[in-house]
C-alpha cells in the first residue's frame, strides 16, 4: 500500500491592513538582515541628498549635527521598529539629528514601539510613536523622508497606493 498523495495546502494571503499581524509573523519578517541593511543604506543616501555636505561623512559617527537642523522622517506601518532602527542608525552614521514619527495601527506592535521609545537611549527624544491608521493621522507637518514597508502576500493587498497617497 502506498500513502495517499500529499496535496498542497491552500495558504490564505496576509491582509495586514484588515488584520493585525501576530508576533510570529513579525519575527519572520524581521529575520532578514540584508533587507534592513539596504533600508539603512537607502535612508543614508536620502539624508545625504538633503544634506550634501554629509556625503563625505558616511561612517563617521559622532560628527556634529548640521546647521540645517533635524531631518523629519516618518515611518508609516512601523511594525515593531526595524525601519525606525535602520533610520536612526543611518542618521547616526552621518552625525545628522533626526526626528522620527513611527506610525502603526497594530496595538500589539505599538506596545513594542512605545517600550523601545522609552527604554532605548537611541530612541529617546527622537522617536514619537503614533498609534493609529496612517490614513486618518493628521501629521504635524511635512516630513523630509517617508518610509514604508507595507507587506502582504500580493503587491497591493495592504492598499498601499491608497495609504501612501494620503501620507504624501
Amino acid at each position: 500500500l502506498s500513502a495517499p498523495p500529499v496535496l498542497p495546502t491552500r495558504e490564505e494571503p496576509l491582509q495586514p491592513l484588515m488584520d493585525n499581524l501576530e508576533s510570529a509573523t513579525y519575527d519572520t519578517f524581521e529575520k532578514d538582515p540584508i533587507k534592513y541593511a539596504q533600508y539603512e543604506k537607502a535612508v543614508r543616501k536620502a539624508i545625504q541628498s538633503l544634506r550634501p555636505e554629509l556625503a563625505e561623512k558616511a561612517g563617521t559617527a559622532g560628527t556634529a549635527g548640521t546647521a540645517g537642523g533635524p531631518i523629519c522622517i516618518m515611518v508609516v506601518g512601523a511594525g515593531r521598529g526595524p525601519l525606525v532602527r535602520a533610520s536612526l542608525s543611518a542618521a547616526d552614521s552621518l552625525g545628522q539629528p533626526v526626528r522620527v514619527y513611527a506610525v502603526e495601527k497594530n496595538p500589539n506592535a505599538v506596545i513594542t514601539l512605545r517600550h523601545m521609545a522609552l527604554g532605548e537611549a537611541a530612541w529617546r527624544d527622537r522617536v514619537t510613536v503614533i498609534a493609529g491608521d496612517m490614513r486618518q493621522w493628521e501629521a504635524p507637518g511635512q516630513c523630509d523622508i517617508l518610509i514604508s514597508e507595507l507587506l502582504g502576500s500580493f503587491g497591493d493587498n495592504e492598499l498601499s497606493p491608497e495609504c501612501l497617497d494620503g501620507m504624501q
